[in-house]
């Protein structure tokens, strides 16, 4: 046997060229290493619960995507009804003119001209002849009234 002051300078001497004399340590399972890894912090004091902390970035992650999810669906939404009031907003605009354009034709229809036009046109309706026209003054007015010898020209 050596001596370990020997040993020592033997171990020494080949570290110079990059030999390694210690002995290869077994390789322990990982799941192994996970256990004692998880006495030691257990030891210390320290509590560690990965699979919590799994449940815990999925309950994060999944709500995450149902936000993102619903923002979706809202702009589609959103998007939806922004198309649907600038077609309603485009049919007012036409019915707008075209009510402008019936206003025009109801003040076009109403003046004098177009209904002499339309009772000659369509009626054959004449001019009257002068002797054919009665021209009443303040003298022609009757005593009883107007109204009462139409009513009784009209039911007799």
């Amino acid at each position: 046997m050596i001596a370990p002051e020997q040993w020592y300078e033997y171990q020494k001497q080949y570290q110079k060229y990059g030999l390694d004399m210690k002995p290869e340590s077994e390789r322990v399972p990982v799941t192994e290493r996970r256990k004692q890894k998880k006495k030691a912090l257990l030891s210390r004091g320290v509590v560690l619960n990965v699979s919590s902390d799994h449940r815990l970035m999925l309950y994060v992650v999944s709500i995450c995507v149902v936000v993102l999810l619903s923002i979706v669906i809202l702009a589609s939404a959103s998007a939806k009804i922004t198309y649907d009031i600038n077609k309603i907003k485009a049919s007012n605009e036409a019915l707008s003119g075209e009510i402008e354009d019936l206003d025009v034709q109801i003040l076009s229809s109403s003046t004098i001209t177009y209904i002499e036009g339309q009772a000659k046109g369509e009626l054959g309706m004449k001019n009257a002849d002068s002797k054919h026209c009665i021209y009443l003054s303040s003298i022609d007015t009757p005593e009883e009234g107007f109204a009462d010898i139409l009513k009784e020209k009209a039911y007799n």
